[in-house]
């Protein structure tokens, strides 16, 4: 006589029960940086505008040289996350960025912007590369998908909570000096008040338990190991290069988007991201037992095609709104369309990274994650600066049709490749017996 089935819900429940304390630290950590990035995406670009002296082409050039600069630390970070303890990493990485983060608001000064700007990016790529190797170390086979998935999920969910929150804070605290919401002093007192939150994340870093790294151990520097896995780390990380290249085009600006295409204001532009950090968090939290049931690639695949008609549909918001479409008509579509296109496209970037980590041996994995961060800020580094041409030349149609063309292409790539390699990897893996370790 067989047991009762148990249900879905239940079955999600027991995953998420299988969560250690390491994790979750690294999950609560995860939340706190989520709120204040939300905020700091929604009003950075309107604070540097609202200082006066520069516009889209540097708001362009201060992303792609913070992504040069993560790009560039990339392969050092992955033998720092090798060679040290990589909670001491998470640690540091976090106070740094925080500082960063104020120095943009407290130093608006254009060397100053570019030097924090750059700081902040070598500070995300390095914590980058150590926290997926840490998750990879501390979770077995059976709740892996689910830890990723709700890694991501978190820093979604709170950054809903800063979108929500971040285009009102303007007002509240133009309000307390008796100033507009659009006035620089507005935006930097919002900025910040959530400053100070992400100096504050690091506190749940401080109780993880771990053990020192292994200082006698053999590690293998970053290009070596390339020269041992280059081809497989290769076909690994060409799909998020390319996919990098179409979102550096477009995701930077989708503020300015809603801006100068349907001129609406910061408070409802806040809204607008808001409901779609929570659509995309939602997809990413139902990823992993769809997952489960056709895959990884299969997933990856699917709700990347399902997301490109979306993306599409901005573009024509774009170009039918100057030509005399009806305005609340067409952004009722860029809303609805923004929504769907963002939680399809992300729920399958946790699952396509865990898919990466998984195929590499376990002292590959840093560099496999690096690898993964400079395929994807490689674009960042290159498309806004043509994004803002676009915009500057011919507004955002070009814009969302590049990207399109370079989604499709990358989706492609992906199935190409790897359609066939999670059974292989299935197969492997019944040979070896799942354990779980406590990881640095």
């Amino acid at each position: 006589m067989t047991g009762r089935a148990s249900s879905p819900l239940q079955d999600y429940i027991g995953k998420i029960k299988l969560f250690s304390r390491n994790v979750q630290m690294v999950l609560l950590y995860s939340a706190l940086t989520g709120l204040t990035f939300g905020v700091f995406r929604l009003l950075f670009n309107f604070y540097v505008l609202s200082l006066g002296g520069y516009d889209e082409r540097f708001l362009g050039l201060l992303t792609s040289l913070s992504s040069a600069a993560s790009l560039l630390m990339a392969l050092p970070a992955a033998y720092i996350a090798e060679r040290f303890s990589r909670k001491r990493i998470m640690v540091i990485t976090g106070i740094i960025s925080g500082l960063a983060f104020l120095g943009l608001v407290l130093v608006p000064i254009r060397g100053f912007l570019i030097f924090f700007n750059i700081i902040s990016g070598i500070a995300a790529s390095t914590r980058q590369v150590a926290v997926s190797p840490f998750l990879m170390s501390n979770t077995t086979n059976a709740e892996r998908q689910y830890v990723f998935s709700f890694n991501q999920g978190m820093v979604t969910v709170a950054s809903f909570l800063g979108n929500m929150f971040g285009g009102m804070l303007p007002s509240w605290f133009g309000g307390l000096v008796n100033a507009a919401p659009t006035a620089t002093i507005s935006y930097r007192l919002a900025l910040v008040s959530m400053m100070a939150i992400a100096l504050l994340a690091v506190a749940p870093l401080a109780l993880i338990a771990a053990t020192p790294p292994d200082r006698s151990r053999k590690i293998d520097l970053p290009w070596q190991l390339f020269w041992q896995h280059g081809r497989q780390l290769t076909r690994l990380i060409l799909p998020n290069w390319i996919i990098g290249l179409g979102a550096g085009m477009m995701m930077p600006f989708m503020n300015l988007y809603y801006r100068n295409v349907f001129n609406k204001e910061d408070s409802i532009i806040g809204y607008l991201f808001a409901s779609g950090a929570l659509a995309m968090s939602l997809a990413q939290f139902i990823a992993p037992p769809i997952a489960d049931r056709i895959g990884k690639i299969n997933t990856t695949v699917l709700t990347q095609v399902l997301s490109v008609p979306f993306l599409i549909s901005l573009g024509l918001a774009a170009w039918a709104v100057p030509r005399g479409g009806n305005a609340t008509l067409w952004f009722v579509i860029a809303w609805a369309a923004y929504l769907f296109r963002l939680a399809l496209m992300n729920m399958g970037g946790p699952v396509y990274t865990t898919f990466i980590l998984e195929q590499v041996p376990e002292n590959v994995q840093a560099l496999a994650a690096s690898l993964t961060g400079i395929a994807f800020q490689f674009g960042w580094v290159l498309s806004p600066q043509l994004s803002g041409w676009f915009q500057t030349n011919y507004g955002f149609v070009p814009v969302f049709l590049t990207t399109s063309g370079l989604y499709i292409v990358g989706i492609a790539v992906t199935w190409i490749f790897f359609h066939d390699a999670e059974r292989k990897y299935k197969a492997t893996a019944l040979l070896t017996a799942d354990s779980s370790t406590l990881g640095d």
